[in-house]
């Protein structure tokens, strides 16, 4: 663009209708549209964000409940806009529109998109940006309570705003480029940590996030800090520079927070992956880094820190009492979905189930066989396990010890769900389970929520379901395999890079490969990433 001060925004609106991120250019003031501004006063645009976006009364609340949703096709899962000029709800998306509709039959021009509260002018067929109204926008977000501020958009500081204009070389990353394709020097049996990194440097949502200047230390403290060496690792893998990066300082600060990573011997890389993103976590709320609001609460399901907005999800563990058939539900956060290779049977592994080891094992003999595709492993992981007479529940309607059954199910799923893959056993005797497991590239979770198991026992959800195109389908993006043995084995990674090539990553050594070698690669940790993201 020839003209800085006239830059065009853009918003990320991650809609309801589709399962790709729709990206909608935004006017700025300087180009301010006259349908907008002749159509919605200030007083207006805050009365009608308080009944239908932010508003917490509960007169609001059945207002919204009453009339959010499509005036002509009733669907209130769509993408809804509000009509400025008649109050009319109508869904909007790629096919099938009903504002698209009323505008052409009515020639209303002006519309709020009912879930972030943006405005529409369909005659401009643009989202508008008014700096009057977007500061009502955020106020009124920012006071509803328990809300999380509203998505703030980056904007490049003004010094590198002309030092770009000034630069005459100007890297352009092109479709198939090598940019952000580094290897990382082993330090000495480290492959479990650059493996967990190499995922990590290729997960959108947290590369968005510290390379978008949210994160700042002030003076020694960036010496300890492992958000700001994050940052560096992602700004060097980035420079477009081949050479492999050292990650020596980012090791040295693992190892002073963490005692019990620390030292030359080979660490398990799911370990590494829960103790890393804890300490990031502990980083970012020390430094108050919430999106916009301080939260000072260390290890919460409310934290609002970035790695808690991206990692956690919620797991809800129903206990059934046989007696009276009374449900208590429990519900938890959780950072990772481990998954068994075998039946829950402590210490018993079928023929069938592939023991790697240098120590000769002697499995018993099971009745049922170990799981061949990941969608196995999440069916058993979800279904309703028969707790017997040694291990009771109380009952709290009973009021004595009972027997039951547990079920688990995903209350919440995360931006980024990781899927450990348990193929260590440390029981009597240390062993792996090589089984091959099937995974896909496009996985649902939607069975496995707690709507839908709730739907599969006979009861009401209200609704409250989540559509499979809204929540439900995710992309895998990154791969951590293990080689080897318990005693003599390495790690390595798979990631997908530019969104189309998967490329093997191998400490320092990069290699392309194709998707049938991803797939028949022995996963260990699976990390798949939503195709639709919703924000407040």
């Amino acid at each position: 663009m020839s003209n800085c001060s006239s830059h065009v925004h853009i918003h990320l609106l991650c809609s309801y209708y589709s399962t790709q991120i729709r990206f909608v250019f935004v006017m700025s003031i300087e180009d301010e549209c006259a349908h907008v501004k002749n159509s919605c006063s200030s007083d207006k645009y805050k009365l009608l964000l308080s009944c239908f976006i932010t508003g917490s009364t509960t007169n609001e609340l059945q207002l919204r409940s009453q009339f959010k949703r499509c005036e002509k096709c009733g669907d209130s899962s769509k993408w809804l806009l509000l009509c400025l000029d008649c109050g009319n709800f109508g869904c909007y998306g790629s096919t099938g529109s009903h504002v698209s509709l009323h505008y052409t039959t009515t020639n209303h021009k002006i519309y709020i998109e009912l879930n972030s509260g943006h405005i529409l002018c369909m005659k401009c067929d643009k989202f508008i940006y008014l700096e009057s109204l977007e500061q009502v926008r955020l106020w009124a977000n920012s006071e509803q309570p328990g809300k999380v501020a509203a998505f703030n958009d980056w904007e490049p500081p003004m010094s590198d705003i002309k030092h770009l204009v000034r630069s005459s070389k100007r890297r352009r990353i092109k479709s198939g480029s090598s940019i952000g394709l580094r290897g990382l020097t082993n330090l000495g049996s480290t492959c479990f940590m650059s493996s967990v990194l190499q995922c990590l440097l290729h997960t959108p949502v947290l590369r968005e996030f510290f390379l978008s200047e949210q994160h700042h230390c002030a003076g020694d403290e960036r010496k300890h800090c492992l958000a700001c060496e994050m940052v560096w690792l992602f700004q060097e893998m980035l420079s477009g520079r081949r050479d492999p990066v050292s990650p020596h300082k980012m090791l040295h600060l693992v190892w002073r927070q963490a005692r019990v990573l620390a030292g030359y011997d080979q660490q398990d890389a799911h370990e590494f992956f829960i103790t890393y993103l804890d300490l990031l976590h502990q980083h970012l709320i020390k430094q108050g880094i919430t999106n916009g609001i301080t939260n000072g609460i260390s290890h919460s399901v409310h934290c609002k820190c970035a790695i808690h907005q991206i990692f956690t999800g919620k797991l809800q563990s129903d206990l059934t009492c046989h007696q009276c058939h009374n449900i208590s539900a429990t519900v938890d956060p959780f950072w990772d979905i481990s998954l068994d290779l075998v039946p829950n049977d402590s210490d018993k592994v079928s023929d069938s189930a592939s023991i790697c080891s240098s120590i000769s094992v002697d499995s018993d003999p099971s009745d049922e066989e170990p799981p061949v595709s990941l969608e196995e492993c999440l069916d058993r992981f979800t279904r309703p396990e028969r707790l017997g007479s040694e291990a009771k529940i109380r009952c709290s309607r009973c009021g004595v010890a009972q027997e039951g059954t547990k079920q688990l199910s995903l209350k919440v799923i995360p931006v980024v769900v990781c899927i450990h893959v348990k193929r260590f056993r440390h029981t009597k005797r240390a062993r792996k389970l090589c089984n091959p497991l099937e995974f896909p590239f496009e996985l649902d979770l939607e069975p496995y929520l707690t709507t839908s198991i709730a739907k599969t026992r006979g009861f009401n959800t209200m609704g409250d379901a989540p559509t499979v195109e809204r929540i439900g389908r995710y992309r895998l993006f990154a791969v951590v395999n293990h080689i080897g043995t318990t005693d003599s084995g390495h790690y390595i990674s798979h990631v997908l890079h530019g969104g189309e090539q998967w490329f093997r990553c191998d400490d320092t050594y990069l290699t392309r490969v194709n998707k049938d070698t991803v797939q028949s690669s022995e996963a260990y940790m699976l990390f798949y990433h939503k195709k639709v993201i919703e924000y407040a």
